[in-house]
Order: structure tokens, then C-alpha cells, then sequence
């Protein structure tokens, strides 16, 4: 499975038919901020689940990773564009975006 990190940021990612990616970025949800696909063509690459988050330690409020999981379904290529956000603060842009370009053969 080929795994998507915030260092891949601005660059094109290749994926076949049937081939499964993983985004795995940093985040910390004790303090209200979340990742959230913003941007994604579902009739190329699919999310197979919702995100999850795995803690980095064991220390009340510390951070760790939020991993999203995907499927590429058909050829073709779209832009996933993740943004690290308080949803509940709409009118307050991202503090961080992570996007790169699936491209898939």
C-alpha cells in the first residue's frame, strides 16, 4: 500500500486500478483541529473509510496521526486536497492543507 505523508505535498502520486493508498498526517484533536478531504474526483479514487487517529504517546493531550484510506477506481487523475481545521469555525481558513495530484493508470 503506498502511503501519503505531508513531506508529498505538491507532487503527483501514480496509482493503478485496484491499488490502495494511505494519507497519514500529523494532527491533534484534544485542541478542536481536524483533517478533512475537501477535494477528491470519487469516480477515480474512492475513500474506503472514515479517518482514524492514532495517539503518538500516552501523555493526556498529545498528538498524533490521522490516517485516511483510499482506493483507486478508474483511470484518470484528481486532486486530494486534505485541510487541517476547527469545523466548527467557519469562517477561520485552514492552518494547514495537504494536497497532491492521484494520478491513475
Amino acid at each position: 500500500m503506498r502511503s501519503i505523508t505531508a513531506a508529498d505535498a505538491g507532487k503527483q502520486v501514480a496509482l493503478s486500478v485496484g491499488e490502495s493508498c494511505q494519507v497519514v498526517l500529523a494532527g491533534n484533536p484534544t485542541t478542536g483541529y481536524q483533517w478533512e478531504v475537501v477535494s477528491l474526483d470519487t469516480a477515480v479514487v474512492k475513500q474506503v473509510s472514515a479517518a482514524t487517529y492514532a495517539p503518538s504517546g500516552t501523555a493526556m493531550g498529545s498528538g498524533g496521526q490521522f490516517t485516511f484510506q483510499f482506493k483507486a477506481v478508474a483511470p484518470g487523475q484528481t486532486p486530494l486536497k486534505l485541510i487541517y481545521h476547527r469545523p466548527f469555525e467557519k469562517e477561520t481558513p485552514p492552518v494547514q492543507t495537504c494536497e497532491v495530484t492521484l494520478i491513475v493508470r
